[in-house]
């Protein structure tokens, strides 16, 4: 039987998580909000992604881990990933959750502190990332809220989000990460501008609720 962990609506990215034999399942809610869930332009939905990349790529160099994207499936990512960190966000223009996941070299070859705990590095990680993604949003008009992150331990964890988004796959040396920026935008958002005037907190701070 598996058990159902409640994520609550002051995550901003509301689901459940059913933890299941080896296996960890994530599916996210978007029954609810205060915008009309239109399907997003191609543009805004890829410069979210392109975001995404960019700041997972930047995030690990600057932990001296380079990474490379790569084309695997979901079933073979799953094998590999043991640590999930989950983390909400929230605007006017859009909504939703990032989830970090990765294999245990990346955590241990990038943790500050040899022998640390994982669990805590990948929380850490998340919310480092999403700091990322939040202040290139910001240039574009973005102001994302942002929750504190909940992490997930298994084996073979395979996170579904109910707007089937494919995940950004990078690997390196004998490991794998994974993205999913399970974004819910707003028909009238356009990320197309970039804007030189916007201040937002640094990097890694989260707006707590």
């Amino acid at each position: 039987m598996g058990i159902a962990l409640p994520f609550g609506p002051e995550m901003m990215g509301s689901g459940k998580y059913l933890f299941s034999g080896h296996q960890v399942r994530a599916t996210i809610d978007r029954s609810s909000g205060n915008f009309a869930q239109g399907t997003p332009t191609m543009n805004s939905q890829q410069i979210v992604d392109n975001i995404a990349s960019e700041a997972c790529l930047s995030l690990f160099h600057d932990y001296s881990l380079t990474l490379q994207r790569a084309d695997i499936s979901g079933d073979d990512g799953a094998r590999e990933l043991v640590y999930c960190a989950v983390i909400g966000y929230s605007s006017e223009q859009m909504r939703g959750t990032l989830l970090l996941a990765t294999s245990s070299e990346p955590l241990g070859r990038t943790a500050p502190v040899a022998g640390s705990s994982l669990r805590e590095w990948i929380a850490e990680l998340s919310n480092q990332l999403l700091g990322r993604v939040k202040t290139r949003l910001a240039e574009r008009g973005v102001l994302l809220a942002i929750s504190t992150p909940v992490v997930l331990r298994g084996s073979h964890l395979r996170p579904l989000t109910t707007q089937e988004v494919a995940p950004l796959t990078f690997v390196c040396d004998g490991g794998c990460v994974c993205v999913w920026m399970d974004a819910v935008l707003s028909p009238e958002l356009d990320l197309s501008q970039v804007q030189t005037d916007c201040q937002v907190m640094g990097e890694g701070e989260a707006m707590l609720f």
